[in-house]
Formats: C-alpha cells, structure tokens, sequence
C-alpha cells in the first residue's frame, strides 16, 4: 500500500485490494484523527464522564438512554461489508500501536490512553450519522409549549412550508394524491392526553452536554447541493455542487481522501471511524447530500398500568417494560453511577421520572434503532460508476435519510431520496406525542425505495436541494410534516442557476458564496417601514437604498438583523410568553408575524427598530462573527497555546443565504457555530483531474499539526481544492510518500 499526501495533507491511497485501500484508511484516520475517533465512541457509548466527570453525566444518561451503541451492534451488513470494516478497524490499531508513545495532547491533558479500536465502534459511526437533533429537539419544544399554554399557542408554531416555496421535484401546486399512499392536507394534531404534563415533557429535554456532542458528531442538518445538466453547461457535461452545512468543530467533521484499488477510484469526504467515502465521486459518477427532512422519529405517551407499575399499556392488554442496567464510570468517583432504563414495545422511555400507577410516561420510536444496511450502500456507491449504478446503490442507504443529487460522465443527472421512509398506520408522522396504548399511530413498515421521490434528467436541466420540500403530492406528507426548511436557499439556488446556460465550475463555486438573503429580500421593506414610524427615515433610506447582500462590511445587514431578533423579542413577549406559553419561538414566526401583519406588529416592528437604531454604524463582520469549537478551548493558557479551535471570524451571510452562516444571540455579539461544514465541485467533464473540495480547518487534528488549520483561509476566502483520480495528477502533487508494507 502506497500513500501519497498533497501539500495540504490530502492522502491518496493506492492499494492492491479493497481491505488494503479500507486498512490504510482506517490508519490514516487514527493517524490524523484519533481525538475525533475517541470522542465518536464516547459520544455512541455514553462514557464522556469517564473523561469530564459529573459535568457531562446527564449527557451519559442521555446517551445511553437513547442507546446508540446498542443500536450500531445491530446493524444488518452483509459478510463481504463486515470484512472490509474489520481491515479498516485493524488500521487504525496499528496506527494506535505505532503512535501509543505520541498520543494527542487531549489525551495528555486527561492522562487517558485509547483503547482499541472494534467494529462495534465503527458500526456505531453509522447511529451516530443518523441524529437529527432537530427532531428531537424540536417534538419536545412544541410538547412542552402545548403543556404550558395549550392548543392555541402551539398551533401558531406549528412548521409550515410555504406555499410560494420551490420544490425538488419541480411539481406545481395542485398535484393529485400518489396511488396508494395515505395523506391529504395538513391537519392540527390531536389533543395531547391530559397526563401529560408540562413537568413531564421537561424531564425528556436533551442535556445541553449531550445536544453540543452529538451535534459535533451530527451529519444531517442544513445543506445546499444542486446539479447542472449539460444543456446548461459550457461543456455539454453535468455539474455537480454540494456544501453541508453542521456545526463547525475542530477537528472538522470530515476527512478528504483518495482511495484506489481495483474496482475502486474514489476521492471525497469520509467520516472518521467509517470506512469509505461519503460523498464525492468516482471515475463515472458524483453524488452530494443535504438532509431530506424525513420525519424519522415520535414520541409515544405510554399509560403505566394502574395495577403495575412494571407493565405498560398496549392494544393487547398490559406487556412488561423491558429493563437493562446501565453502570457509568463517572471520573473522580469512585463508585460507578446506576442508570435503569426502561423500554417499550416502541422504544426507550425518556422521561427521567418513575413510574406511577396509571400515570404517564414519553417513549422514543426512531428510525436508526432499526437493524441497518448503509455501510452496504456505501460501499457500493464507492464502486458504481453510472448513475444506474448509484440509484441501486442508494436502496442499500437505509439512514440517515437524504436528498442525493448526482451525475455521470455519460450526461445523465438525477435526484433520489435514499433511506426507508417509516411508514405510520395512521397515514403521516405526528409533530406532537400521541397515544402509544391505541396502536393507531404505530409503525407499520416503511415506504419501498422504489416509491421514494427520484426526479432524473429533468427538463429544466437542473435539481436544486436546500433542505426544501420534495414535491407537493401527499407522499411529501408521508416523509415529513411540514419539517423542512425554509425556501430561501432552494429559490436563490434556482434563480442563480436559471439566470444563464453557459454554467462552468467557476459559476458553481460562486453561486455556493453567494449571500443575497431571500429573507431580507422579502421583508426589507417592512424594516425600513418600521424605522420611518419611528421617526429615523436615514436609517428607513439606508435599508431602502440596499442591496440585500449580506456582506461582512454591510452596516444594513447588522441593522437589519438586530432589528428582526429585537422584534423576536417583543413578538414573543406579547403574542405568546403572555399567555403562558414556554420560551420556545422560533426565528420563522418573526416571518410568520410579518406576513400576518396588523397594528400590533406593526407597533412593535417600530418599537424594535427604536431599540436597535444605534446599530447601523457597525459592519456585519464585527458582530457577525464565527467560533469553531473544541472542548479545551477555553482552558486558561494552554487552550491557546496549543491553539485548540478559533473564535471571532468575520462571517458574511445568515441563517438564510447560500452560503449560510446560521446564528445565535443578540447584540452586541451574533455568535455563529455552523455553517458549510466542506465545500466541493466537481466537472463531469474532468474527473480525471478531479473535483475539488475544501474544509473549514484541516486535515488533522492534532492542534499543532501544520494541516490542522491550513485550508481554513482558503474557506473563508471561496476557494476550492483539487482531488484528482489520475495517478499521474496526484504525483505532480505528492510532496510526501509512505508505504506501508503487510505485517
């Protein structure tokens, strides 16, 4: 096996087989990696207290409650798969057994050493993938505010995809019903069961220790990709573009690579701990992802049975809740902390709370607790080489579920949804706890790949992602309930790339930094409306006077945007915290109460705009600022001296612009933590000289390392690297070179 690394740390495998390319992978990441592999193991076995002690045992708690790793031993794969992940896991304990001496500083720091690496980890790397923070995140919140304030309140935060929104299957309002699925409009949930009380919702709230790791571990929340068919190239060939936007860490969530072997040219982004390439391209084909959406998990309100607290309700009568036991290591004790966990028929019940007779208690059914096949899938989209090929792979890519744009060297480009969509007995996924006792709500299977959304070759000559509803048929209703994200990015994607037909990859790479924000656009003009009722019109004529860009020197962005969080605020305030509601009120209701309009609004939109009118002296970039986080950050002078993560970077953009740059806070600081976690574009024309990528830090992650931060300028500059699949391309790039030879 030969490695062969670019000036920018970038390997490229080149081995005699399938196990030798996985192996030396597997080598490779421990190598560059092995803090990130320690931290995703932790994070799938709920054992950060070992490490952080009692700060993180809610976290543990969670965790194991939740139950990933335990989920990632279940996972289906066949035998030729199992193997190659094994030759993967053997690489990274030979790199372990190389570097015992160097280990990172992390592991210094704690006096921890790594233990070996096994396939159970590796297979829970894929549980891991599966987390959609949203999900659960936001079931609990409209649960808590429907607890505390009641039907009216949670029905004005109900989700709601536009009508005006642009589409992935480019379908027009009014699409009749697919044969045979079950939906039909929008509906308000039922009434939740009267024992469920707004104490017990709180009791299934995530710990803040647990939602900031599995987030740093999380693949699937906003994205941008789209592709571009040759009738809307300068070549004739497609264009394929793909930015995932996560929460900036460092190490960063990916790890580009090059892998060849026979039967395999690949080079993209993996997952450290995971064998393969996530997204990227072969000598044929290229694919990228954004989160689909799809509604993967409910709650279930489960009745204890009143003559038993150890049985739980079910159609059939009362059945046992199944329990394990559960013991966490908890760092500067000395005994370990007893955790019992209680299962149902539908999943682990997450309310810290013990059961009563006849009393109430929430279980968690999700989709990544079901046995598995995406390692399968990804293996084999490593080796298609047409766009056939990937379609038959993708049936393999059970979870996560995601929107898959790709393309290939014949010409032909497509869309196709990958996961098994749950199918529910009662036609669509609910937005709030239902009753678990009834069966009405149960699982009843999952939706055939071959009925999934898939759009190919269309006449438009494009597919554009951006996390937007899939179609306006009543299948979109099967997949989510009106979860997806605001259209904004979907419709400037599709602007940029309907305003010409000679796209290249240079128009591919500025449409990715474009950050003209659709929000801004559509509502600018009741902004500056705002500020002449409050009597300061050269602030209205500065917004009105205004581009919309969202650029780092734009002083309207920061007026803008401080004027829309200050009019959160007060909309809060007066049309929901007033009637009990929970704090819970998201960023679309300042929308969503725009759109509404009236003298309330619009008396507090000038009321906001009074509050705010000092901030238009000050640029975008100087409060608009990212952080990319490590835990050891913020350790008094070793946290910089190693220099663990980065702070206080310009960022332009915002929660709504191409290139996104979502954020948290109010003045005098918008604190941004996520964005485009890569960035990568590839010619269908010229694979041979490959696509190229970047990442927002570097290809190690050991702080010190020269490639721990070196493709970070050239991120927030827009610019790309290249990864070629010619061998000959790759050595007028090599700067470095290792063999590793067998035994």
């Amino acid at each position: 096996m030969e490695i062969l690394r670019d000036s920018l740390g970038v390997p490229h495998v080149w081995a005699g087989s399938l196990a030798d390319a996985v192996f030396a992978q597997g080598y490779l990441h421990a190598t560059d990696r092995l803090w990130q592999l320690e931290m995703f193991r932790r994070v799938a076995q709920g054992r950060l207290s070992e490490f952080f002690g009692g700060q993180t045992l809610d976290a543990d708690r969670f965790l194991r409650t939740l139950g990933l790793a335990r989920a990632g031993r279940e996972t289906a794969v066949s035998e030729r798969t199992r193997a190659l992940v094994e030759a993967y896991v053997r690489g990274v304990n030979a790199a372990v057994d190389e570097w015992r001496g160097l280990l990172p500083p992390e592991f210094v720091l704690l006096r921890a050493t790594f233990e070996p690496w096994e396939l159970e980890h590796s297979l829970a790397i894929e549980k891991i993938m599966a987390w959609d923070l949203s999900q659960y995140g936001v079931s609990v919140s409209l649960a808590g505010a429907r607890a505390a304030a009641g039907d009216e309140a949670v029905l004005e935060l109900l989700p709601r995809y536009p009508e005006w929104g642009v589409t992935i299957l480019q379908d027009a309002p009014g699409v009749p019903p697919a044969d045979g699925i079950a939906g039909g409009p929008a509906v308000p949930p039922e009434p939740l069961p009267p024992a469920v009380s707004a104490d017990l919702v709180a009791s299934a709230r995530m710990p803040a220790a647990a939602r900031a790791a599995l987030e740093a571990a999380s693949t699937v929340r906003a994205s941008n990709s789209w592709v571009v068919g040759g009738s809307r190239t300068m070549s004739g060939r497609p264009l394929l573009a793909n930015d995932m936007h996560l929460s900036l860490d460092h190490p960063n969530i990916w790890y580009l690579v090059g892998l060849h072997a026979p039967g395999l040219d690949v080079v993209g982004q993996s997952l450290p701990g995971a064998p393969g390439v996530i997204a990227g391209h072969t000598a044929g084909v290229a694919w990228g992802f954004t989160n689909a959406m799809v509604d993967d998990s409910d709650f279930f309100v489960e009745q204890v049975d009143p003559a038993d607290t150890t049985r739980y309700m079910t159609p059939e009568g009362s059945e046992p809740f199944r329990v394990r036991e559960e013991s966490i290591r908890v760092r500067g004790r000395d005994q370990p902390v007893r955790l019992l966990v209680r299962e149902t028929r539908h999943g682990p019940v997450m309310t810290a709370v013990d059961p009563v007779p006849g009393g109430a208690l929430l279980s968690y059914r999700w989709g990544a607790q079901d046995p598995s096949t995406t390692f399968d899938g990804i293996l084999a989209m490593n080796l298609a080489n047409s766009a056939s090929e990937l379609i038959a792979a993708l049936a393999h890519f059970t979870s996560p579920y995601q929107n898959v744009v790709f393309a290939d060297t014949a010409g032909d480009f497509g869309y196709q949804l990958a996961g098994a969509v749950p199918l529910r007995r009662s036609g669509r996924p609910p937005l709030l706890p239902v009753p678990g006792w009834t069966g009405e709500h149960d699982w009843v299977g999952t939706l055939p790949y071959e009925r999934n959304p898939r759009l190919l070759n269309p006449a438009s000559g494009f597919i554009a992602t951006a996390n937007n509803r899939q179609s306006r048929d009543s299948l979109s209703l099967v997949v989510s309930p009106d979860r997806w994200e605001d259209p904004y990015r979907a419709q400037r994607i599709t602007e940029l790339i309907e305003a010409r037909v000679d796209h290249d990859a240079e128009s591919m790479r500025a449409i990715q930094l474009d950050v003209q924000s659709g929000f801004i656009a559509r509502y600018r003009g009741r902004a500056s409306a705002a500020f002449r009722r409050a009597g300061l019109d050269s602030l209205a004529a500065a917004l009105e006077a205004w581009d919309g860009r969202a650029t780092v020197e734009s002083t309207e962005a920061t007026l803008f945007h401080a004027w829309a969080e200050a009019l959160r605020t007060r909309m809060r305030a007066r049309f929901h915290m007033a009637r009990g509601g929970s704090g819970y009120f998201p960023r679309y209701m300042v929308g969503r109460g725009l759109d509404a309009g009236g003298a309330g609004v619009d008396s507090l939109a000038a009321l906001a705009a009074l509050e705010v009118a000092d901030a238009g002296d000050r640029p975008w970039g100087q409060i608009h600022l990212l952080r990319i986080s490590h835990p050891f950050q913020d350790l008094p002078v070793i946290g910089g001296l190693l220099g663990f993560g980065r702070r206080d970077l310009p960022r332009p953009g915002d929660d709504y612009t191409v290139d996104a740059a979502a954020f948290e806070g109010s003045l005098p600081l918008f604190e941004v933590t996520s964005g485009p976690s890569q960035r990568s574009v590839t010619d269908l024309g010229d694979l041979g000289r490959g696509g190229a990528f970047i990442l927002p830090g570097g290809q190690s992650g050991r702080p010190a390392n020269r490639h721990s931060w070196d493709q970070l300028e050239r991120w927030q500059r827009g610019e790309l690297w290249r990864l070629p699949l010619d061998r000959s391309e790759v050595e007028a790039r090599t700067i470095s070179r290792l063999t590793l030879l067998p035994g």
